[in-house]
Order: C-alpha cells, then sequence, then structure tokens
C-alpha cells in the first residue's frame, strides 16, 4: 500500500469520510496526486465505487434483477376456479396475456358452466393443455386446487391460481378487489414476463402475490378463528404454529407459486369431507386455514415470499405491510372518541389491553415465574405443572376454572400439598402484582371518558383470575377506572366462542349496536363482537405484535431459544412496551419508516439494554475473578458507572465490589507511561493523519509538543504526518527533544500516581478496567505507570496483540477479534461513543502544585460539552430502562445474561438509518483528535 494512498484513506476518515471528502483531500493535496498518478487515482476511485456499490446492492436488494423472459425454462400452467361463469370472458383476456405455452385448468360447478369455460377457452394463445372439470360446490376454490388438479400441477414446475371471486356473502360483490389481485398476476405481458423472470432468476422464490388489498385490515393478518384448524395442520406439515403471532399470506387465495413450494399441501392427502358445505362462510373453515398457511408452508420449504407493492412497481419484498397504516393512522385516544360517538357502554379487554407487563409474552412471564417458585419452594418446572394442572381442571369441569380452583386440584397431587399449594398461589398473585402495569395511554383515554360522563366503562376477560383476585393485582389506577369485571372463569362465558359476546347485551340491557368494545385479541375482542352486531371494535396491538407488524422493528423478533428465556423476553417485553406508548400517542411514528420520537427513547430502547447487557457481563466476570473494584474509565465510562450503581443496589452480592470512576486517557496516560524514548513507538503506533504539531498535542500534551517543535528542525516542523508508517522517522525526529519529554513524562507520572494513590485501588482487589475498549491501550499504559497488573473487560477487542500480555488478561462481551468478523458495536462504534459520554471534557493529566494541589486537567469544551442537555435525556432513559428491568428481576439482576447479538439490534437499527432521529440526531459527534478527525458525525442517514 503506497504512502499516498494511506494519506488518502486516513484524511478521509479525518473529514468524515464519503465522495466528498475524497474530493476535499484529492483538491487540497496536489502533492498526494503526484505520488500516486492521476491514472492509479481514478483507477482506485472507480473500484472503490463499484465496491460500495456491490456493498450497498447486497444490503439492499433481497431478490436479483428478472431473466429475460426468453431465458425461462419453465413447465407453467393456470389453475382456475370459476364459480361465476359470467367472468369467462374476463379471465380469457387475462390468459391470454400469458407470454409462455402452459397448461390451463379449470374448476366449474355445473355442466353448461363447463360447456361454456371450455367454448371460450380452447382457442387461447400459448395454450397448450386445456382441462376443464365439474367440481361440487366445497371448499371454494382451494379444494380444487388440493383435490381435483392435483396431479397437473405437480406435473409442472410452476403455476398461477386464481378465482371469480365475487364473494357475495359479504354483502356485495368484490369486483375491485378481484381486479386487484388479478391485475397484480395478470395485468399484462410485461408484468407476467417479469414474474416469470424473477423465479428464473432466484430458485428460492416460492411464491409471488400481491399486497393485502386495502380492505382487510391489519387484524385479518392473524387466524383470527382458524386457530384449532392451525393447531390440528401444524404438526402434519411440520410447522410450529403461533396461533397469536401475524402472518402473510395472499389474502384472497390468487398467486403464482412454485410446485415444490406447496408440495407439503399436495401431500396432505385431504378428503373432500374435511371442507364444510357452502354456506357463506366468512371464517374458521378448513379453507381459510389452508389459505393462512400458504405463505408458511412456503417458508417451512426455506423458499421466500415476493410480496408485490401495493402501487403497481414491479419489484418484491420478503414481508408484507399488511396494511399496518390502516391501523397507525391516529393517536389510540383519537380512535376511541370517535368510536365511542354512539355507545351507551365500552367494554375493555384488561391484558395487553389496560394492563401490561414486562414481558414480552405470556410465556416469558410463567418462565420467570417458574423460576422463582424453584428458587424459592425448591420446586423444579412449575409452568409445565401448572399449565397441565389447569388443562386437566377444564377438561374435567367442562369450563375455564378459576386460579382457586387450580391450586386446589395441584395440592392434590403426589409430593404436593394443599399448603404448599396455597402459599404457591398467593406467590403468583403477588408476582402478577408486583409485574402489572397501566398502559399509559390507554388509561389516560378511559380516564377522559369517564370524566366525559354518561358511559359506564367494563372490563372483560377470559381468564383464570377471579374478580377479587384481579381487583388484587390491578394497579389502582386501572382498578378504580372499571366499574364491573365479567370474567369467564366465574361467568361460564368465553369471548373467543362468542357466547359472552351473546349473553352480555341482555345482561346489561345494552344492544350491541350501542356497545363498544376496546382489546387487543383479533378473534375474540374484534372480529367476534363486530359480525355479532356490536359498534366496530376500537383494535389496540399488544405490544409483542408490535415485533412482527411494523417492518423497522422486525428484526428484534426473537428465536425460539430466546422465547425461551425469560431474560430475553423480560428486555424486549420491556422495549417493546416503550414502542406501544409510542404508537398509541404518535402513530405517524411507526407509520412509515420508524422514528424514535425523543432522546429518552433512544436512550431506553438503544443504550438500555446495551449497559444492563454489558455490567450484568461485567459483575458476573468481576465475581468470577474475585475483583473488588471496577474501573470505569472516562468518559465512556460516566454513564457505565451510573448504571452500574443501580444494578449494585439491586443484587447484595455487589456490595463488595465498588464502582469507581477513573480519569483516563489515551492521552491521559500516554505521557506519564514514557520512561525511554522507545516508548514513544508505543504512542505512534495507531492511526493519525495531519499536522505534526496537531499530532504532537493531542498524543504527548501542549507542553512536551511545544518542547519538541522548538526543537526540530525546520522541514521536519513542517511535515505532513501519517501513522503508524512514519512511527520510528517521527521517534528519530523528536530525539533532540527527548530529555524535555522525559521530564514531562516524569512530572505527569508523579501526579498520575498520586491521582490513583487517592482512589485506593489496591492490586489485592484484583481491579478490572471496564471501557469500550477495542485494543487495551489505556489498560497496557495504566499497568506502566502503577506497576499493578489489571484485567480489561471491554464492549469489543479489535487488536489480537491486546489479549493475554504482561499487562493482565482482557476480554470483550460484544466483540472479539479473535472470534467474530464483525458486529454493530464496531460498525457504528462512532455512533457508541457519541453518546458514551460525560459532562466533561477530554481528560489530559493532572497537575500538582503546593497551593492549589492536585488538578485534574480537561481539553476545553467540545461537541458533547456543549451538548450535554441532549445527552443527559438520553443517559436517563437508559437509566430508566436498567432500573425497570432491574426492578422486576430484583436480586436475580446479576443473572440479566441477555442475547448478545440481538441486543445489539436496536444500535445496528439506529446506526443503519433502519430508525431514525429527529433533528437532535444531527448533533450527535465525537471528538477524536487524537487521529487527526477532530470533530466527526456519527450518523451518515439523513435524520428528521
Amino acid at each position: 500500500m503506497s504512502k499516498a494512498y494511506i494519506y488518502i484513506r486516513d484524511a478521509i476518515r479525518r473529514h468524515g469520510g464519503g465522495w466528498q471528502g475524497l474530493c476535499r483531500v484529492a483538491l487540497r493535496s496536489l502533492r498526494v496526486l503526484r505520488a500516486l498518478g492521476w491514472n492509479g487515482f481514478l483507477r482506485r476511485l472507480q473500484a472503490s465505487r463499484q465496491a460500495a456499490q456491490k456493498l450497498e446492492a447486497v444490503e439492499t436488494r433481497v431478490f436479483p434483477p428478472a431473466v429475460p423472459i426468453e431465458q425461462v425454462q419453465l413447465r407453467i400452467g393456470v389453475m382456475a376456479h370459476v364459480y361465476y361463469p359470467d367472468l369467462l370472458e374476463e379471465f380469457a383476456r387475462d390468459f391470454a396475456r400469458l407470454p409462455l405455452p402452459y397448461t390451463l385448468m379449470v374448476s366449474v360447478v355445473d355442466e353448461a358452466a363447463q360447456l361454456a369455460a371450455t367454448e371460450r377457452l380452447r382457442d387461447l394463445p400459448n395454450l397448450e393443455a386445456l382441462h376443464v372439470r365439474i367440481v361440487p360446490n366445497r371448499g371454494r376454490d382451494i379444494a380444487p386446487m388440493l383435490l381435483s388438479f392435483r396431479e397437473e400441477i405437480l406435473a409442472l414446475d410452476l403455476f398461477c391460481h386464481v378465482h371469480t371471486k365475487k364473494s357475495l356473502y359479504t354483502g356485495q360483490e368484490q369486483t375491485p378487489w378481484r381486479r386487484y389481485l388479478l391485475d397484480g398476476l395478470l395485468g399484462s405481458r410485461e408484468r407476467i414476463g417479469w414474474i416469470l423472470g424473477m423465479f428464473g432468476a432466484e430458485p428460492s422464490l416460492g411464491m409471488v402475490y400481491p399486497e393485502s388489498y386495502r380492505s382487510v385490515p391489519l387484524w385479518a393478518h392473524t387466524w383470527l378463528g382458524n386457530a384449532e384448524w392451525a393447531r390440528q395442520l401444524g404438526p402434519l406439515l411440520g410447522i410450529a404454529v403461533d396461533t397469536g403471532a401475524y402472518l402473510d399470506y395472499p389474502a384472497g387465495s390468487m398467486f403464482w407459486a412454485r410446485t415444490e413450494a406447496l408440495r407439503p399441501l399436495f401431500e396432505l392427502d385431504l378428503d373432500l369431507q374435511a371442507f364444510p358445505p357452502e354456506r357463506g362462510q366468512a371464517d374458521g373453515t378448513l379453507q381459510h386455514a389452508l389459505e393462512r398457511l400458504l405463505g408458511l408452508v412456503v417458508r417451512k420449504q426455506d423458499m421466500l415470499l415476493g410480496i408485490l407493492p401495493a402501487d403497481g412497481r414491479l419489484e418484491l419484498s420478503v414481508e408484507g405491510e399488511r396494511n399496518r397504516n390502516t391501523y397507525f393512522n391516529m393517536p389510540v385516544s383519537a380512535r376511541l372518541d370517535y368510536a365511542a360517538i354512539e355507545a351507551e357502554l365500552i367494554s375493555f379487554d384488561l391484558f395487553d389491553t389496560l394492563l401490561l407487563r414486562p414481558f414480552l409474552e405470556p410465556a416469558g412471564s410463567r418462565t420467570y415465574l417458574s423460576y422463582l417458585v424453584e428458587k424459592r419452594f425448591g420446586l423444579s418446572q412449575f409452568a409445565a405443572l401448572r399449565a397441565d394442572v389447569e388443562a386437566s381442571e377444564r377438561a374435567r369441569l367442562g369450563r375455564d376454572v378459576s386460579c382457586a380452583e387450580i391450586y386446589r386440584a395441584m395440592g392434590r397431587k403426589p409430593g404436593l400439598s394443599p399448603s404448599l399449594a396455597e402459599q404457591l398461589r398467593s406467590f403468583e398473585l403477588s408476582f402478577e402484582r408486583q409485574q402489572l402495569r397501566p398502559r399509559p395511554a390507554m388509561v389516560e383515554a378511559l380516564r377522559r371518558l369517564i370524566q366525559a360522563g354518561h358511559k359506564r366503562i367494563i372490563g372483560v376477560s377470559d381468564m383464570y383470575m377471579d374478580t377479587a383476585e384481579l381487583r388484587q393485582t390491578m394497579p389502582d389506577t386501572v382498578s378504580g377506572l372499571v366499574e364491573q369485571l365479567y370474567i369467564s372463569c366465574e361467568t361460564g362465558w368465553r369471548k373467543d366462542t362468542g357466547e359472552a359476546w351473546q349473553r352480555l347485551p341482555e345482561l346489561e340491557q345494552v344492544a350491541p349496536r350501542h356497545w363498544l368494545h376496546v382489546g387487543d385479541n383479533e378473534h375474540a375482542d374484534v372480529q367476534l363482537p363486530q359480525a355479532l352486531g356490536f359498534i366496530h371494535p376500537v383494535h389496540v396491538l399488544r405490544p409483542s405484535a408490535l415485533l412482527s407488524v411494523v417492518p423497522a422493528l422486525r428484526s428484534l423478533r426473537p428465536r425460539q431459544a430466546q422465547r425461551e428465556r425469560w431474560q430475553d423476553q423480560l428486555w424486549l417485553g420491556l422495549i417493546a412496551n416503550r414502542f406501544a406508548e409510542l404508537g398509541d400517542r404518535h402513530p405517524e411514528a411507526l407509520a412509515h419508516s420508524l422514528q424514535l420520537d425523543s432522546p429518552e427513547t433512544f436512550g431506553y430502547v438503544v443504550l438500555g439494554p446495551l449497559l444492563t447487557d454489558y455490567l450484568s457481563w461485567l459483575a458476573r466476570l468481576a465475581l468470577s475473578q474475585g475483583s473488588r473494584a471496577l474501573l470505569f474509565l472516562s468518559r465512556e465510562g460516566y454513564v457505565l458507572h451510573r448504571a452500574y450503581a443501580i444494578l449494585q443496589s439491586f443484587v447484595p452480592e455487589l456490595k463488595p465490589v465498588k464502582g469507581i470512576y477513573l480519569l483516563a486517557s489515551r492521552r491521559g496516560v500516554g505521557t506519564p507511561s514514557i520512561r525511554r524514548p522507545d516508548d514513544l513507538l508505543k504512542i505512534f503506533n495507531s492511526p493519525y493523519t495531519g499536522p505534526l504539531d496537531v499530532l504532537l498535542e493531542a498524543r504527548l500534551g501542549s507542553r512536551a509538543a511545544t518542547a519538541a517543535m522548538q526543537m526540530l528542525e525546520p522541514v521536519a516542523a513542517s511535515e505532513e504526518v501519517y501513522l503508524p508508517e512514519m512511527a520510528q522517522r517521527l521517534v528519530e525526529w523528536l530525539h533532540p527533544a527527548m530529555p524535555a519529554i522525559l521530564e514531562i513524562a516524569e512530572e505527569e507520572r508523579s501526579a498520575y500516581l498520586a491521582y490513583w494513590k487517592e482512589q485506593q485501588i489496591d492490586a489485592a482487589e484484583a481491579p478490572i478496567v471496564a471501557d469500550i475498549g477495542y485494543a487495551g491501550t489505556i489498560q497496557a499504559r495504566l499497568t506502566q505507570i502503577t506497576g499493578q497488573k489489571l484485567g480489561g473487560a471491554y464492549f469489543a477487542i479489535k487488536r489480537k496483540e491486546a489479549r493475554g500480555d504482561s499487562t493482565g488478561w482482557t476480554s470483550a462481551r460484544f466483540h472479539d477479534a479473535d472470534t467474530q468478523a464483525s458486529s454493530p458495536v464496531m460498525e457504528h462504534h462512532l455512533l457508541l461513543e457519541s453518546i458514551l459520554t460525560s459532562p466533561d471534557g477530554q481528560f489530559s493529566h493532572f497537575e500538582h502544585s503546593e497551593s492549589k494541589g492536585l488538578q485534574a486537567i480537561f481539553r476545553e469544551a467540545a461537541a458533547s460539552q456543549t451538548n450535554w442537555p441532549l445527552l443527559e435525556r438520553i443517559h436517563a432513559g437508559a437509566e430508566r430502562f436498567v432500573r425497570d428491568i432491574c426492578t422486576v428481576a430484583g436480586d436475580d439482576a446479576l443473572e440479566l445474561e441477555l442475547d448478545p447479538i440481538l441486543v445489539q439490534e436496536p444500535l445496528r437499527c439506529v446506526g443503519s438509518g433502519r430508525w431514525r432521529l429527529a433533528t437532535w440526531g444531527a448533533t450527535l459527534q465525537v471528538e477524536d483528535h487524537y487521529t487527526g478527525r477532530g470533530e466527526v458525525p456519527t450518523l451518515s442517514h439523513p435524520v428528521r
């Protein structure tokens, strides 16, 4: 690598990078261009640009470009269910656009339709084979596809499935929906060719279909009344179905699919009798369940969904929007006010609507409860035991059972006793009381409704806790607002069967058309009351659903291993609750690209989880190493030290492990570590590009820089320096100034040792340096100055030589150069450094005088100091998260070992621009005088 190229590289870094920075450097330095040569410069410029474009394409494009239709070598077909033969002409026009030879399979319900279809379709262009069959009016368009044309479809590589979708049972003909789907799949010869070309270009593409039509609500992208079918079919298909999840599927069941992608459905060998007789059912049938299974089966085959955008653009996404913007169109309070105009009574679901647990899913709460029961009572597998007892009691009694009934039955189990069971019941209720928190925006909206008067407020829940237990566990701010509770374990009426909605209006003497319900369950709280004539319910997304519904949050969805750990369920639950509050109050922040509404939210959801995981890891490491002193290095250690104090206050075991905020910097311990000329090589072995005087001031201090510059030869003094390549030459230049430099180093070393002594850091305490890290430089210099061997516990280590030398051991939580190629902490380290700072400037050195004693000297105020009120708000959000998670975990906070990969994802989302900041994000900067870059902006993407 030429010296000129090194100069350009480091100068770009100093000026913030990018092509504009490159041009500024190039124009400023003709000497560099002469050294490199114009042709060589342009070649490097072009190669770098191509590499950047290639990287951008990999990061942003999921699918390759479509191959030309002439290159598509696939056996294709179309299967059309023509229940309404009056639409044959319309379909014939669509089929005539197919650009390749194909097989056409048509199902009809009578002989007249069969004759008409054969007559109209047999002469279509490119038609190779036509099959028109009469099928029973059962299973709608799904049964003919899977049963009547099974063999013909399995003989193809690719097929299109369409039908005459009038859906008259909905109350009106669905012509716009039908045309939207057909135009998306067969709208033009060019469109069909592009879709076929995408299948030809991407072997893993399993299905293509249009984004859900605008009339399909967000809540319809769940299992609704098809959950039982899903539970039956999932195991047969090898799919672990989450019946509470949001999912992608072709709503309206029209699509192009690779036959292999759907082969498991054909291999179910379903019987026609499994499909119900046609009665205009809107949901809850086998065909509705199979429609929702289509996308899951494709993904189970390790193939991709390709979802066409609603605006007609020819591009694909692997996950759908699911009409989420219909939900995020106004604050929840405004939606509630609007819906309540004609209501005489308003009912609320309780859990996830008015009440929130800190865990992402109920299973996470149960897992943590089970952990606590084993810890306190010595009873293992409590969650499984309790679930089995509840299920057996429900089956025995044929109804929902109460908490008291569950524990009475548990007390009859071998190895247990009634008294222990009663203790467990009390423990569970106490646990719930400690966990439950109000959903702030919902409670405020509810309070406003009550203040407006003339509205009766009740709660309706399918729940095992009875009214008395719920009143006992609910926060007073919620319990006091709800006048009456109807609980399934007491009434015997469940919402999700519809019985509660059929019985309660008579009991309350309120007609359904004057009853408004608010809840999060798409089937029990929205679909069923709407179908039974209630005012259209207000759907409130449960926080966990946001990780699926909002595209920018989908990378936070936990894998199965993470879902089984209460620690990951807890931190994800807390930030999901924070995003739910954001969506409730400011839905526009989640409607398009996600925008964090405030510095506090940024601190809570991005920095808070990182600090929690790092500090719990650090605490466990300190205990395992027998350390009783953690040295949080300035300035990054400022908020680390404060957050550690929060963790320490919850964990008695950490009381002997003191945390010390230690003034230290590369400059502050660099000069004191110099004892001989060769030590300068260590000072100059890290990158720098810029003027010599600036380098000396940044690394050795102003006194040493002044002394050195006075003794340097004029030619050397005017040199532009690039390190580490010039390190040896620089030491030679500084030889005349070495006596002065060594004298200054001795003075600073003496002052620093006096400070070290004041901190009462004893080698017997096995102190550990805690910092963001990267190279362990400060740790090594502290050892040189103090003679004490130190441990080093870092966010990241990027230099292998930082390990296992005479300065002590090092370890990293998020990135280790020996084992990891990259990590978000490394990729976005500037962002992390810009927010992990202190109200003081960069520490320079200590001075000692008889009149003033020991004084810490700092560099002049920089961006982080002038921007301190903003940074303080970020820190407050992060500390609030640490306190919230520790409040739940209590003395188990030491066990908060979060998934180290997933917990970095929020940082990556902000650093990459996936999550946007408001205009305040543009002020985040890092001061890096040590490498010559000066003030460096940390976010390259636009803020809003």
